[in-house]
């Protein structure tokens, strides 16, 4: 591509949002772009509400787009809206590049009619796309998309092997602890007596505007300090180097970032978002439906974190741009 006069449209998760892992995403997003497209100009849309009008002639001086992470794609986009476009959008923005994507529903809903012609309309037939685990790029190839790439999400491009070896390997003293509040589960009661009982302090954080809600319907919330819903908050946690501090949680996101920050992170992945990440990656996560005994397991044992990225389809997406 040539950089010169040329705009480029950024389809921003991270705007109207209630779930900071949106931020998460977005800085690290931010971070990769900076250097991939520091020579275009670019020019924010909004992915959670519809586009106006004023967007649609935004989008006349725009060469394409890329729309940033998260689980943007659905087998229903007509019903579920993470990624809030439709028909009149297909007619009206540029052509869609996917950067570190993922797919929202399971393996049992099978991709309608309205999804595929959604697709295929938006997305760029010759740009490179990039997705965040095997089954986003399986479902895209399953609608006809051959140019598409496993590259993990952004925010774990920062997660280098030098990186990673900066990473405890034995337990912390002190833990902090994300929960989920639209995937609750008695299993989190079994979770927080576990965390409970094996550090000596534990501080909470809310990644979802609902996530204390949840806590205090457990009835566990005067057991944690519970810190500000603030991400300068989380970081400032993190940051702390006074704290022997492990991660433990159920939102993906706050665990990469406790990553990103060098902590020890134990990530209980609540459905096939986490496990596929996991396992594409070997992110630290473990299956909630293991049972207590995988998870008391992961957090009473030493572990060393040995992320695994998939560098030659990162820099081919890169390269795209260059």
């Amino acid at each position: 591509m040539d950089s010169i006069n040329k705009i480029i449209g950024i389809m921003d998760t991270g705007i109207a949002t209630e779930n900071t892992g949106d931020l998460i995403i977005m800085n690290g997003a931010a971070r990769e772009l900076e250097r991939v497209i520091m020579s275009f100009q670019q020019i924010r849309f909004p992915t959670h509400e519809k586009l106006s009008s004023y967007c649609y002639k935004l989008q006349e001086m725009v060469f394409c787009n890329i729309a940033c992470g998260t689980n943007l794609l659905h087998s229903h986009m007509g019903l579920i809206k993470q990624w809030n476009i439709g028909i009149r959008d297909a007619f009206k923005i540029k052509p869609v590049i996917l950067f570190g994507v993922g797919w929202r529903s399971g393996k049992n809903r099978k991709t309608d009619l309205f999804t595929k012609w959604l697709l295929r309309k938006v997305l760029s037939d010759s740009g490179v796309h990039s997705v965040r685990d095997s089954y986003a790029e399986k479902q895209l190839r399953d609608i006809g998309f051959t140019n598409v790439v496993n590259t993990g999400c952004p925010t774990t491009w920062i997660l280098t092997k030098e990186h990673c070896a900066e990473i405890p390997q034995k337990k912390g003293e002190n833990a902090v602890v994300v929960l989920t509040d639209y995937s609750r589960n008695k299993l989190d009661i079994e979770l927080i007596e576990l965390v409970l009982t094996n550090y000596k302090k534990v501080f909470f954080w809310c990644q979802g505007t609902h996530d204390y809600e949840y806590l205090e319907s457990l009835g566990m919330a005067s057991k944690f300090e519970v810190i500000s819903s603030s991400l300068a908050a989380y970081k400032k946690l993190l940051e702390d180097q006074s704290l022997s501090l492990d991660y433990v949680g159920t939102r993906l996101h706050g665990g990469i970032y406790a990553l990103k920050h060098k902590r020890r992170s134990v990530i209980i992945g609540v459905d096939h978002r986490a496990n596929e990440m996991g396992r594409d990656l070997h992110l630290p996560v473990v299956d909630r439906y293991e049972g207590k005994g995988a998870l008391k397991e992961k957090i009473l044992y030493d572990f060393a974190t040995n992320i695994k990225l998939p560098q030659e389809n990162i820099t081919k997406w890169c390269a795209q741009f260059r």
